[in-house]
């Protein structure tokens, strides 16, 4: 690098107008004065490390508050690229760099580089619970579970507050400890503030926890609860609509998606949309619907300003997918027009399993949803979601043997996920073997509104 490389500067980002009504005003005051802050000093001194810092992390917020990812991601990886080219700069400032980078990446489902930054991160500053968050998410997403459950102790050791809570909530859901994830959910949301972005999506992750339980009341509370406190939560209307469509209330239901559509066109909500539409015999609306969704899902892989929230965390980051339907921030489901005819492999692991989930529920083309989920399984074979997926796929194929192998390797978390369990028994009852029927019995025991794209099967079985 040039000597007089760090003296040299970037264009400085805009934030741009928002195009919806979401939160408390005041909040949206709080974060342009941060913007506003950084860039007086980025003026009067365009080599200050740490307004720069404090404007990556501006950008990155409202990236997660508003949806448009593309800009905002984009400005805030601009910056962070900028500050970590930088000569001399302190390790403080290296490392939260790092981990903020690392941030983005993982909502981008580059899980690998987002490792790799995790690591320099933890190396420069092992102290900072932040650091540790990153490696729990990314180890967590390439099926390194006993990793992931290391680095969580470690960062709730170090910091037990909302982002930790969280976490431990995720990694004990998938090992079976529903209670116990209940109890940390309900930890990280009485850990945050009323009516922030972090706390709301902390509330419909607990909601969620007890909608895949079944218990609906429970999960209404929790969604009403998240939209009392911070206006137009767009991830709360979704969810009440689904616990409508659940009971029965398809106009309701369609009402408060829709709504959320308004704020945030997200591919989980216009999915969520269609599954409504479906059960009300709208044709039309189904069909549009799932246009949405995939144009929203083809924007992510071509890098347009698709608003998918891609379950943040509140610190940015994945919730880790969760391979349920039910109860949160869902990954795609798509079925209207086909796909462009690249479809196959023109979607890389990025959006592998969100593509290969869309193709099994809505499009029912079973080779594409395979050939996108075997893309995925490419980059992170260990991971549950992507197995679940794959067990799916290959038992309606038909491919019960390589289903079965599947499944085991997505239920080694010890997961109670009760469509797993389903799958299970439907592979038993295929099989001939015995009990099959009872294990399904038991997954609709667990969740009467179990939503899969093999749940019609199930449910004609017994």
């Amino acid at each position: 690098m040039a000597a007089n490389a760090a003296k040299e500067t970037i264009d400085m980002p805009r934030m741009q107008e928002r195009i919806s009504d979401i939160g408390a005003p005041e909040e949206r005051d709080q974060l342009l004065d941060v913007y506003d802050r950084a860039r007086i000093k980025l003026e009067k001194n365009p080599n200050d490390q740490d307004a720069w810092l404090r404007m990556s992390e501006a950008f990155i917020t409202e990236a997660r508050i508003t949806g448009a990812y593309g800009y905002n991601y984009g400005e805030a990886t601009r910056i962070l690229d900028h500050l970590l080219a930088q000569r001399g700069s302190n390790k403080d400032i290296k490392s939260q760099a790092l981990t903020l980078k690392a941030t983005i990446l993982l909502s981008e489902h580059k899980f690998d580089e987002a490792l790799v930054l995790g690591k320099e991160a933890v190396r420069m500053d092992p102290y900072r619970a932040y650091n540790y968050g990153v490696l729990v998410d990314a180890y967590t997403e390439l099926g390194q579970y006993d990793s992931a459950v290391a680095m969580c102790d470690k960062m709730v050791a170090i910091r037990p507050d909302l982002r930790s809570y969280s976490r431990v909530s995720y990694q004990r859901e998938i090992h079976g400890d529903i209670p116990g994830a209940i109890d940390a959910m309900d930890r990280a949301v009485k850990a945050g503030a009323t009516g922030l972005e972090e706390t709301s999506w902390c509330r419909v992750q607990l909601g969620g926890l007890y909608e895949r339980s079944g218990d609906l009341d429970k999960a209404e509370e929790q969604y009403s609860l998240a939209l009392a406190e911070r206006k137009n939560y767009p991830f709360a209307l979704s969810a009440l609509g689904r616990v409508h469509r659940k009971r029965g209330d398809l106009k309701a239901s369609a009402e408060e998606i829709a709504h959320a559509i308004t704020i945030m066109p997200d591919a989980h909500f216009y999915a969520e949309l269609a599954r409504t539409c479906k059960t009300a015999n709208n044709a039309a609306g189904y069909a549009e619907a799932i246009a949405k969704a995939e144009e929203v899902l083809i924007g992510l892989e071509t890098g347009e300003d698709a608003h998918t929230h891609a379950h943040a965390h509140p610190d940015g980051t994945h919730d880790h997918g969760h391979a349920h339907s039910d109860g949160e921030h869902t990954h795609t489901h798509g079925e209207a027009a086909a796909l462009p005819k690249n479809r196959t492999h023109g979607h890389s692991h990025e959006v592998g399993l969100e593509m290969a989930r869309f193709e099994l529920e809505f499009h029912k083309d079973l080779p594409v949803a395979l050939s996108n989920a075997e893309h995925e399984f490419e980059h992170r074979e260990a991971n549950i979601d992507v197995n679940a997926a794959l067990a799916a796929i290959y038992f309606a194929q038909g491919e019960y043997g390589t289903s079965r192998m599947h499944l085991s390797l997505a239920r080694k978390t010890g997961s109670a996920d009760p469509s797993l369990q389903m799958l299970e028994g439907l592979l038993a009852v295929k099989e001939g073997k015995s009990g099959g029927k009872e294990l399904i019995r038991k997954a609709f025991k667990a969740d009467p509104w179990l939503q899969h794209p093999l749940a019609e099967e199930a449910r004609g079985m017994i």
